[in-house]
């Protein structure tokens, strides 16, 4: 198992740290998790995402590789943009998902969940004018997250930060330090990403929650990022997509663009788009306590419809919420579901939308205050 260059943080701030992701991270701090969650909501939370994958694709045909490998388009995006995507197989299943940011004229950044992604770049890279580098040791990742996040940032950096956009990124320095600074995040709330070198990890860390200490900023743990992104439905490789799933069933169709030039998956995808998805993800309201796992089971009366993928007890809402796939023809009003944990069955009210800020629009505005 490695360590992050954030372990003796969690240490020292009396952290529970769990072996995830083949990492040593903490899943919860001393505060405990819904003070994380919440303050990540209210004010401003920052997290240690140093496990991410980060793999370099530089060259004169970079940007044919990455049209290969990506169900989105690339083609067009400027350099200092990021764009989400996924990437598939021949049969249309995802291999994974993730970001690619153009670094360069001729050179991008893949950033996924799994350092094994890069095995599967390598292995579409034959007949490309290519160099391929995984430098996900070489660089560390924090996010800083939440309605106050500017308010940190502010002090700790002389950009700009009003001229970034979503999902574009500049090279500034970030508490003296060189760094990439992001507008995206993954809790559904506005924030940054902050890339630098492991060896300034450290102090920059001290420094952001030295920077928001007068709003109250809060250490992030995996407890709290779980039900965060659980609640703004974002995907989880391992639980709401694997390689037997498709990006059009997993709701993230807007990322697959079937009129560009030929991709991985691209004919198989055509055929589902064509023939239409045999289930497609949903949400699910618990309006009790009940806290859903991975694998409950998902009913309609006593019939069996589908799995939970991912759940939680959403600290915002204060009940369950819970992440699955159902077959289309039970996505329609009126239908009366039932998740089942640990032997009880609790009252499920279906959404085809995430159940918190389902426009996204809070990840977009900048909260100057």
């Amino acid at each position: 198992m490695k360590k992050t260059p954030f372990h003796e943080v969690g240490l020292a701030q009396g952290a529970k740290m769990v072996e995830l992701f083949g990492y040593y991270l903490p899943w919860e701090y001393s505060a405990g998790h819904e003070k994380e969650h919440l303050g990540t909501r209210t004010a401003a939370s920052l997290c240690d995402l140093d496990y991410m994958g980060e793999f370099i694709i530089e060259g004169p045909d970079a940007q044919s590789l990455v049209q290969k490998l990506a169900t989105n388009d690339y083609s067009k995006k400027a350099i200092g943009s990021v764009q989400y995507t996924a990437m598939c197989d021949s049969h249309g299943n995802m291999i994974d998902d993730g970001t690619i940011w153009r670094l360069g004229q001729n050179k991008y950044m893949v950033v996924s969940g799994a350092e094994s992604d890069f095995d599967w770049i390598k292995s579409n890279a034959g007949g490309f004018n290519v160099t391929l580098k995984n430098i996900t040791s070489e660089h560390t990742t924090l996010a800083l997250q939440g309605p106050k996040s500017w308010h940190v940032m502010r002090k700790l950096t002389k950009f700009a930060l009003e001229t970034i956009g979503y999902y574009r990124f500049v090279e500034t320095k970030v508490a003296g330090v060189d760094c990439i600074l992001a507008r995206m995040g993954y809790t559904g709330e506005f924030g940054y990403e902050i890339h630098c070198l492991p060896k300034h990890g450290r102090d920059v860390w001290d420094k952001v929650m030295e920077a928001g200490a007068d709003i109250g900023i809060v250490p992030c743990g995996q407890a709290a990022l779980e039900s965060l992104r659980q609640e703004a439905g974002y995907l989880l490789v391992g639980n709401d997509h694997d390689k037997n799933t498709n990006p059009l069933e997993a709701g993230i169709g807007f990322a697959v663009k079937l009129n560009k030039a030929d991709f991985n998956g691209k004919e198989a995808l055509k055929q589902i788009a064509l023939h239409g998805v045999s289930r497609r993800i949903v949400w699910f309201d618990i309006p009790s306590p009940a806290v859903p796992n991975k694998g409950d089971l998902i009913l309609i009366g006593t019939e069996k419809v589908g799995e939970v993928t991912s759940g939680s007890h959403s600290p915002t809402r204060g009940r369950g919420t819970a992440m699955g796939y159902v077959k289309p023809e039970h996505t329609i009003p009126g239908l009366v579901f039932a998740v089942e944990c640990e032997g009880k069955r609790h009252d499920a009210k279906l959404s085809v939308m995430p159940l918190y800020d389902p426009g996204d629009s809070r990840t977009r505005v900048m909260a100057q205050s």
